[in-house]
């Protein structure tokens, strides 16, 4: 189990770097980049078997305020979605599109960090 939660940690913090390294042409890069390297700590971390219970927990609540503010661009979205691709240009005119994709990916990187998490207290309970 110890190899498998090393390598799903290794995993985890590439996924969320690679989220990083793509926000550099996003309109407001270094909140998202700074966003996803928090994240990117949290599995980071625990390959060396460290859990650091302040960066976690400002993770988590980085985690809820973005979604808390891109949830109504991703409900306005879920009402066109069947009209417009999620995967098309910046439009300024349909803002809740770049809303509804930040939603989803901070969704991912909650689930990432969760799921770290979780793995990491399974691994203390065990011991």
């Amino acid at each position: 189990m110890n190899y498998v939660s090393k390598a799903l940690y290794f995993i985890f913090g590439i996924t969320l770097l690679g989220f990083a390294g793509l926000q550099f042409n996003d309109p407001d890069p270094l909140i998202w980049i700074g966003f996803y390297v928090l994240c990117a700590l949290i599995p980071s971390l625990l390959l060396f078997n460290i859990f650091n219970r302040p960066v976690f927990l400002l993770a988590i609540i980085w985690c809820g305020v973005e979604l808390f503010i891109s949830a109504p661009g991703a409900y306005q979205y879920y009402l066109h979605m069947t009209e417009e691709p999620l995967m098309q240009g910046m439009n300024p005119e349909k803002p809740y599109i770049e809303e509804c994709r930040e939603f989803l990916g901070v969704l991912i990187a909650l689930g990432l960090v969760i799921v770290s998490a979780l793995l990491a207290r399974a691994k203390q309970l065990k011991n």
